[in-house]
């Protein structure tokens, strides 16, 4: 298969200047195929989420480029990237509208990119597509379409995020901690969620998370990273045959050898 995404030779430092200057990135180079579901693990301060900021283009590179579909992204604007790239969030209420109604929320999400109307959009034959999409997710969500998305369940709302990054198609999907704030029980629906639409419309995901067995249980390729360094990549077969036991190990010899 052939490359979505590379990252080639990327620098990334904070505080540059500053006592507290932190190299991250150095001469960092990753490359992501088609069609691959990438959990990523890691320590706070590893990379994982400065990596998905770089990826949508909320945080700058030092140096370094940015291919998507071998088209050089790295000085696009956040909003421009925002037309091929969906992102969910770990806060539920980032990834939507919460003073505007499900279907409100859900023709936004449709007319993302283009020009924005809610009341040309919000016409009887979308409203019964939009009911039928709503269906699909088993939440009951569509008997709600007129309830404002604020006073929807975290759960409903994240599932709902999840709708909307992926109603429009997309070239990748970017999941940032998106089960975190979820109890256990709505966390593995939204998994479940997850992975059906992600199988379904076949998108290319990275999926930064602090579940380990979600690392191990979902997608086709896992990555650990440490200090902007990638410590574990593992795929297809090599993937399959990881435990948690085995990301235990080498996160705790990490955890040591840093003095934790």
């Amino acid at each position: 298969m052939p490359n979505l995404l590379s990252f080639k030779n990327i620098y990334k430092t904070f505080n540059t200047g500053t006592i507290d200057e932190m190299p991250l990135f150095i001469d960092f180079n990753l490359d992501i195929k088609e069609g691959e579901f990438v959990s990523i693990v890691g320590s706070n301060g590893s990379g994982k989420t400065t990596l998905l900021n770089l990826v949508s283009g909320s945080a700058p590179l030092d140096s370094g480029e940015i291919y998507l579909k071998e088209e050089n992204i790295t000085k696009s604007k956040e909003h421009m990237r925002a037309r091929k790239i969906g992102r969910v969030y770990q806060d539920p209420s980032l990834g939507t509208a919460p003073n505007l109604t499900i279907v409100e929320n859900l023709a936004l999400a449709e007319n993302k990119g283009h020009g924005y109307g809610l009341s040309l959009a919000l016409n009887k034959k979308k409203i019964e597509k939009y009911r039928e999409i709503l269906k699909s997710l088993n939440l009951g969500l569509e008997d709600k379409m007129n309830t404002k998305v604020k006073k929807l369940s975290g759960g409903q709302r994240q599932a709902l995020a999840l709708l909307m990054a992926t109603m429009t198609p997309i070239d990748l999907l970017l999941l940032d901690e998106h089960t975190a704030a979820l109890d256990p029980k709505t966390s593995e629906a939204i998994m479940a969620l997850t992975n059906r639409i992600i199988k379904e419309k076949k998108i290319t995901t990275l999926m930064v998370t602090h579940n380990l067995r979600y690392a191990v249980e979902y997608g086709d390729r896992l990555l650990m990273f440490n200090q902007g360094k990638i410590v574990i990549d593992k795929s297809g077969q090599d993937k399959e045959k990881t435990k948690i036991e085995d990301l235990l190990k080498t996160f705790n010899e990490i955890s040591i050898e840093c003095g934790n």
